[in-house]
């Protein structure tokens, strides 16, 4: 295991500088009303990530959350990456970084005709999460956004301030363009639902619950059948897949060779894009870890029961239409350790909490030792490109063999379930739809990359868009 003096380059959530409004014609519903007269649209749904895609929505900040990690090192590769493929809309808090970021891809001669900019005052980058991520299409080509309420991952109360300045974006972004915004109060993120385009949402337990504790399973039914529409079979699993996601203000995690404590820096709280994706509406990746690697430490050994709890559940699923699912496993890569100083602005998080639930008192002003999340699950499928994860830094020196093998082996998978077709393949196997180019992304000790990639997707018009499976 390597303990390096300086942590990853970890992008974290996103918050935006605004009032909370709801705006006209948008109903506010009761917790009665959603209860008892849930209106479901079926003619609008929740695209899979694997279906045709119009616009990559990205936000872009120049921050170096650990010193000598900038994060535009890993725009620059990201962009450069989805830009022949898809629209990218690069989201930026204002005028001055929308120059800066078109000087940085003049620089880098990434091509800017495929590339608008969308800007939008913000300090943190999880678009995903609380900005438009739901753009539900219908079958007249119309797109509407749903408004769920955040809690900034369930840290804080919906009124904090900083709750609130985030949690209108999406609403802000259906009113730039002019689209309906559908509110809810139930406080979910675009990280917490998996859908296969057809009908079947997947999602944790432990992540909705814990947003929503004054909810029943059947109010969340409800409530995500009347926000998407076709969704007419839900998946709950239990507890998040990776005990690095879990809440970072209640436990610490045992430090290298179980010597020590170490922090978790800004996990998500227990999403399910860590650990479970659908690659196409019948195929489902999940994480594993194997018995071999579960004797090997405390975290591992959490990591593989979770993991096989929610395989049992998943083995036993059927999708919307009666069938089973075909389940992929895909390895977690080993943990890396890395020490943030008070200097570092990763640092500032961890400092809100004198004590934590296990009774761990942080020491304020000396170096600790942080993990950050970690996962070949969290990858971006746009169109013609899957952009993956990458651990292993030959540049970092020490670095564990078993993430060089674990990083082949993700490769390999996502390989295997992104064929690229050949040319005769294209006309007589048009389900065929991805072609495969650079599975893995690994920017300059990028430890977390898609985290902060992992964007808004604008899927095209529903009288264009397809959901075939892809072969595995």
């Amino acid at each position: 295991m390597k303990h390096t003096s300086r942590t990853s380059l970890y992008l974290g959530g996103l918050i935006l500088v605004a009032a909370l409004l709801v705006p006209a014609g948008c109903a506010l519903m009761g917790d009665d009303e959603m209860d008892k007269n849930v209106q479901k649209d079926t003619s609008w749904r929740f695209p899979g990530e694997f279906e045709e895609q119009s616009t990559v929505w990205l936000g872009w900040l120049t921050k170096e959350y650990i010193n000598g990690y900038p994060t535009d090192v890993v725009m620059i590769d990201i962009v450069r990456a989805l830009e022949p493929n898809v629209h990218v809309k690069i989201c930026v808090p204002d005028s001055a970084q929308k120059e800066h970021v078109l000087s940085v891809l003049n620089e880098n001669s990434i091509p800017t005709g495929n590339i608008s900019f969308y800007e939008k005052n913000f300090t943190m980058l999880y678009w995903r999460d609380f900005g438009p991520p739901i753009f539900t299409v219908n079958p007249d080509g119309e797109k509407r956004i749903i408004d769920c309420g955040f809690n900034c991952w369930g840290y804080f109360a919906e009124s904090d301030v900083q709750s609130r300045m985030m949690e209108r974006i999406d609403r802000d972004v259906a009113a730039d363009m002019g689209l309906e915004s559908v509110m809810t109060r139930l406080v979910s993120e675009g990280g917490d639902r998996e859908f296969n385009g057809k009908g079947t949402l997947i999602t944790t337990e432990a992540c909705e619950f814990q947003r929503n504790p004054n909810l029943a399973r059947e109010e969340f039914e409800s409530e995500f059948g009347r926000l998407f529409g076709g969704v007419t079979n839900i998946i709950w699993l239990k507890q998040g897949g990776l005990v690095d996601d879990d809440r970072y203000d209640t436990t610490t995690i045992p430090g290298p060779d179980g010597v020590g404590v170490a922090y978790r820096t800004a996990a998500a709280n227990n999403h399910v894009d860590e650990y479970c994706r659908f690659v196409s509406s019948d195929t489902i990746l999940l994480a594993e870890v194997t018995e071999e690697e579960a004797a090997q430490s405390e975290v591992a050994a959490e990591n593989r029961r979770r993991m096989e709890a929610n395989y049992e559940i998943l083995k036993n699923a059927v999708d919307q239409d009666g069938k089973p699912f075909k389940i992929v496993r895909m390895p977690v890569p080993e943990m890396i350790y890395f020490t943030a100083t008070p200097e570092d602005e990763a640092y500032a998080s961890l400092t809100a909490y004198a004590k934590y639930t296990d009774g761990t008192a942080f020491p304020f002003g000396q170096p600790v030792t942080v993990v950050p999340a970690q996962s070949y699950c969290n990858f971006l499928i746009s169109n013609d490109i899957v952009l993956g994860q990458k651990y292993w830094m030959p540049d970092m020196g020490g670095m564990p063999e078993s993430l060089k093998e674990s990083d082949k082996k993700a490769e390999e998978i996502l390989q295997s379930l992104f064929p690229q077709p050949h040319d005769s393949d294209d006309q007589h196997h048009p389900d065929q739809l991805r072609r495969w180019r650079d599975s893995l992304l690994h920017s300059a000790g990028a430890v977390k990359v898609s985290p902060s990639f992992f964007p808004v997707i604008e899927h095209a018009s529903e009288k264009h868009s397809f959901t075939f499976p892809i072969p595995s």
